[in-house]
This record gives C-alpha cells, structure tokens and sequence, in this order.
C-alpha cells in the first residue's frame, strides 16, 4: 500500500477525508460480513458448530408443523420430507465429499434412483420386492411430535450460535489474534511469513453455508490454525484478499 507524505506547505490530501469515513469494524460480522467491497482494517472471523448445518432440518419441521397442523398436507408426505432433510443433515456431519466425490455421489444416486424405478417397473425379484417395500412405509410424525424436535435442535442452534461471538479471530494488515472472550487474546500470529489458504473440504459445506469453507493459517509451512465452517466465506474473501494481498491469500477447492 502506498502513502503520501505531507511537508509544511503541502495542502491536506484528498483522501484523508475518506479514510476516516472507514466503517468500524464490529465483532459481530462474524455473522454477516459487512462493507466488503472498500478497504477494511480488520476482518473477524469465526469457526462455527457443526450444528449450524441443521437448518434445513428446522425449516422442514416448522413448515411441516404448520401444514400439518392446518391438514394440508398429508402426515405422510410430511413423515418423508422430514426424514429426508433430517438424514441429509446427519450426512453432512459424517461424509466430507470435495468436488470429485460430490459429482460421483450424484450420479451413484442417479443411477441407484433409476435402477429402482426400472426394477419396480419390470418387477425384478430383489429390487422389485425392495421398492414395494420402500414405497409402502408410511412414516408419520404427529404435529406435537414436530414441534417438540424443532424445540430441541432450536435450542441447540442457539446456543452454538453463540460461540462464535465469544470465540473469534481478527485478521489485521499485521497480525492475526486469537480473542476467546471474557479472557481476550489468547494468541498471536504475526502476518509476515504467514499464508491464509481457503479450503473446501466438503461441497455440501460449501451449499449449507452459502459460500462457506475453512480458512488455514500457515506460517513457514506448518499450520498454525483451522478456523472451520466458516459461512459466507466466499464473500469475505475479497475484503481479505485486499487487505492482506492476493499474492499471500490462496484458494483450495
């Protein structure tokens, strides 16, 4: 970055206005990264709980709650749409897929979903029984049933919504600080001989999190920290790239 010196008779600089027109940075971007297009002194960022990934889950539970609850839709349909998204969620947390084994898995999922179609259509012996079998469960959730879950795992996000307030990294043109609140900094990584590498492990972490992945600090080779399931990664990146310089920020898919 550049600087301009001023001497005696040297007129005020135009852009010293501006500079003091810069947004404080707030500790609560961890959540929302605002401002991201003009220059930033500081970028906080956070590692999130796995259970941030559940809200799909919470989305069908208080949608399937409310249809159910006014009988427009079916116990049954709402059973199945409940148990996908809940499995689908259960995935995300166990199976890491990067971008070779997410294209695979769709087209295994393809080919398993047309398999069982042809198999029920032409009425093959062990596929066949197994489709007339799928197809004749009829999972259901009472409405009190619904609601209670969607308590639960509510209470759950909330609580691990509140840790990245409290547990956070700020990243400075000059260092990068470790805060773990009420206690303060807990460590310190000095900028120069240090790289910051966006990760992402899994793609279904990159959809759930819009945009989301890990970042990794490396300081002469050796990993000195993983801040992981980060959201909204994708849209702070700019800002971190402007303000530590694109030739020490990389991207790893």
């Amino acid at each position: 970055m550049s600087s301009t010196e001023t001497g005696p008779g040297t007129p005020p600089s135009d852009e010293a206005p501006a500079k003091s027109k810069r947004p404080k940075e707030s500790v609560w971007e961890v959540y929302w990264p605002k401002n991201i297009d003009g220059h930033r002194e500081a970028l906080t960022v956070a590692s999130f709980p796995p259970i941030v990934y559940f809200w799909p889950t919470m989305v069908m539970l208080l949608t399937g709650g409310l249809l159910q609850s006014l009988g427009l839709v079916s116990e049954v349909t709402i059973g199945w749409l409940v148990s996908a998204a809940l499995t689908f969620n259960l995935l995300v947390t166990v199976v890491d897929l990067d971008q070779k084994k997410f294209v695979i898995s769709l087209l295994v999922l393809a080919l398993v979903c047309i398999g069982l179609w042809v198999a029920h259509d032409k009425q093959w012996a062990i596929l066949g029984a197994f489709t007339v079998w799928l197809g004749g469960l009829e999972p259901t959730y009472n409405t009190d049933t619904l609601f209670l879950l969607l308590a639960a795992i509510s209470s759950l996000f909330v609580i691990g919504m509140m840790r990245p307030r409290l547990n956070y990294w700020r990243f400075e043109p000059n260092e990068f600080t470790h805060y773990v609140q009420p206690f303060g900094r807990e460590q310190s990584i000095p900028r120069a001989g240090s790289t910051v590498t966006r990760e992402v492990p899994d793609m279904l972490e990159l959809i759930l999190l819009l945009g989301g992945g890990s970042l990794v600090v490396r300081r002469e080779g050796q990993v000195v920290a993983r801040i992981e399931h980060v959201p909204f990664l994708g849209r702070r990146m700019p800002a971190l790239e402007a303000m530590l310089g694109v030739t020490r920020v990389q991207h790893v898919d």
